[in-house]
């Protein structure tokens, strides 16, 4: 028996995973993107099945047939089919999907009941499926969308792991803070007057960044960074390369002390490359591969609370949904293009310092330490 989606209600990023399901199955074809995220028509890879893992101890393919009509839908393993549903039925919905939840007020939105509709007949009930176990194993978990897929260039067959953002909600988070995530200043300056003052703060019900960081300077206090407050982050960052805590942790200072605008990454790392912290030679190559590298590491699975092993958790690359509700991607032959891609449209983003408890100084050994966090988002614009 499939659960009915009806009335379930998600975000437009958890619902863009079935949306992107069923367009490229109704499409048959996913473009690749250009560095500026233009569909490049020269290269694309045919979609030739999705798998997805509907419940615990059933894996269901969607396998687009020979002649490109009809989509096939059985259980792994087996010869039973289940379904098999017109090509242009996943076009339709897909499109009803979109339409209906693009520009409807709130976070999470209900799918339009037609669309629910169809759900059933294909065998989804959940919308945003867990990963598929045995793949999960062999590529990693930041994938939210298996694909076997024919390379249109080499006519190679493949099954690739993707992770989905999407630009008609709010855009994506590429490394999310959390109270994991934390960065440690030590400061000169300050006594437990400073502190207690300080750490009273606020305006309008919230923090007040901007009063903070007056204060700071008004009453002539430095900061300089000790170490990250949670060891597995630091271990994470030390595995991206050694001298990363020290240039993570100059961009959050940058971002949330020193620097009045701008915060774009790119932006960030040549205000880096002037200062030249860590006095590198060749530093703008330096900086801007160490940062290119930790996005990378962000968008492939290291996170700052769980113990991170090196590995890229994405095997084939990354699926955008365009505003216009177009679906084009990165994978893994495209991985410079990918890379200036994340570092040219990401920035720096400021955090709530209650949710993830920053911003206010600790006493620590009778030495004073200031936690700063924050998130790295994807730009509303591409360039």
């Amino acid at each position: 028996m499939v659960e009915s989606i009806h009335g379930k209600k998600l975000n437009r990023g958890e619902w863009a995973e079935f949306y992107v399901m069923m367009k490229l199955l109704g499409e048959g074809r996913l473009y690749t993107a250009n560095k500026l995220l233009q569909k490049n028509y020269q290269s694309y890879l045919d979609v030739l099945k999705i798998i997805r893992q509907e419940c615990e101890s059933q894996v269901i393919e969607y396998i687009i047939d020979d002649n490109d009509s009809f989509v096939i839908v059985k259980p792994q393993g087996v010869d039973n089919i289940l379904a098999s549903i017109p090509i242009q039925d996943f076009n339709y919905y897909a499109k009803m999907l979109f339409d209906g939840i693009k520009d409807v007020k709130g976070i999470s939105v209900p799918a339009p009941d037609p669309v629910c509709d169809f759900a059933k007949v294909i065998y989804v009930s959940k919308p945003k499926a867990p990963a598929v176990k045995a793949l999960k194993k062999q590529f990693g978990g930041k994938n939210d969308i298996f694909i076997e897929v024919r390379d249109g260039q080499t006519a190679i067959i493949s099954v690739m792991g993707f992770s989905i953002k999407s630009k008609f909600g709010q855009n994506p988070t590429l490394f999310n803070s959390g109270s994991s995530s934390q960065f440690l200043y030590k400061l000169t300056g300050c006594n437990d007057v400073i502190m207690e003052e300080f750490n009273a703060i606020s305006e309008n019900g919230g923090r007040g960044w901007s009063k903070c960081k007056a204060y700071l300077e008004e009453h002539n206090i430095s900061l300089k960074f000790s170490h990250t407050k949670n060891p597995i982050y630091n271990n994470n960052l030390f595995l991206v390369r050694e001298s990363m805590a020290d240039i993570m942790a100059w961009c959050v200072k940058d971002r949330l002390i020193d620097s009045t605008g701008h915060f774009e990454v790119m932006e960030t790392v040549e205000r880096m490359v002037a200062a030249n912290p860590l006095n590198v030679p060749g530093a703008h190559i330096y900086y801007e591969k160490a940062i290119k590298d930790f996005l990378m590491a962000g968008f492939t699975g290291m996170t700052a609370g769980k113990e991170w092993d090196g590995k890229e958790q994405v095997n084939g690359g990354y699926i955008v949904v365009m505003d216009d509700g177009d679906v084009l991607c990165y994978h893994s032959n495209d991985r410079e293009s990918f890379r200036d891609y994340l570092y040219k449209n990401t920035h720096f983003e400021y955090v709530s310092a209650d949710k993830y408890v920053w911003s206010r100084i600790l006493k620590i050994d009778n030495e004073f330490y200031l936690p700063l966090n924050v998130s790295v988002r994807f730009n509303t614009h591409t360039r």
